[in-house]
């Protein structure tokens, strides 16, 4: 199955908000899994109402020094209400220590028939850990299209499409249109980095998705999982066998 990270360059605008809303449309057919990587974390439990420490990414990472266990991963999973599992993480120094330690590349192969979908939150170079990214077999990263937010992307194209496929999903308003990115992307990386899609900025719709009483309807009807379901139908082909990555990408 595949790892697939999701994050941010200059800033993270609604990372955990797209990785949760991809875990809750994925597909039953195929096992899924989330997980909190973020240093600076403590999202997702406060989102949706589970344990911030007990069990987590951090009581994971100290049972797993030794080598990973797919029993022990299941273990240290928490669920989102009426979805899949999690992984959560505290934030702070806990999860840096954390991530020092989880091997990702081993967990992936260790959970062979589970796709797992890792919320890295602002990817910061040199500061987040390479046995967090180098495993992945996608990148997905959120943008805004602006100037300054494309002109960091840009900058970091080339280097986090090396040696997997770059997706960008870009959010929100702005004045440069899908095409236009998705062109400088390509010609930034020789064609190893494209623009996936584009997403509703529905602050609105990701607060829905964290209500018992609203997370229904908000996966059903709202703009937010309206635009992010064919970020998910297409990342759900990508990690099937020998599909490639799209041409063009997802205008909704």
């Amino acid at each position: 199955m595949s790892l697939v990270l999701f994050g941010s360059l200059k800033d993270a605008p609604g990372v955990t908000t797209l990785a949760s809303c991809v875990a809750y449309q994925w597909p039953r057919h195929r096992r899924v899994a989330l997980i909190e990587a973020d240093t600076d974390g403590g999202t997702v439990a406060a989102r949706f109402g589970l344990h911030p420490e007990h069990p987590s990414l951090v009581s994971f990472a100290a049972v797993s020094r030794h080598g990973v266990s797919e029993a022990e991963f299941w273990s240290a999973c928490q669920r989102l209400p009426g979805g899949p599992p999690v992984l959560v993480a505290p934030g702070g120094a806990a999860t840096r220590g954390a991530l020092e330690k989880v091997d990702f590349g081993e967990l992936d192969r260790s959970l062979r028939d589970t796709d797992l979908l890792v919320d890295a939150g602002r990817l910061r170079g040199s500061e987040t850990p390479p046995r967090l990214y180098e495993p992945a077999d996608f990148v997905v990263v959120m943008v805004r299209p602006r100037f300054e937010s494309l002109a960091v992307l840009l900058e970091r194209a080339g280097d986090l499409s090396a040696e997997r496929p770059l997706l960008a999903v870009v959010v929100g308003d702005g004045s440069y249109p899908l095409g236009e990115i998705d062109a400088a992307l390509r010609q930034t990386t020789g064609d190893r980095a494209r623009v996936l899609a584009a997403v509703a900025g529905d602050s609105r719709g990701a607060a829905a998705l964290a209500r018992d009483g609203g997370r229904e309807r908000a996966l059903r009807r709202s703009p937010l999982a309206r635009t992010v379901r064919p970020v998910t139908d297409l990342l759900v082909h990508l990690c099937s066998a020998g599909t490639p990555v799209p041409s063009r990408p997802a205008v909704t």
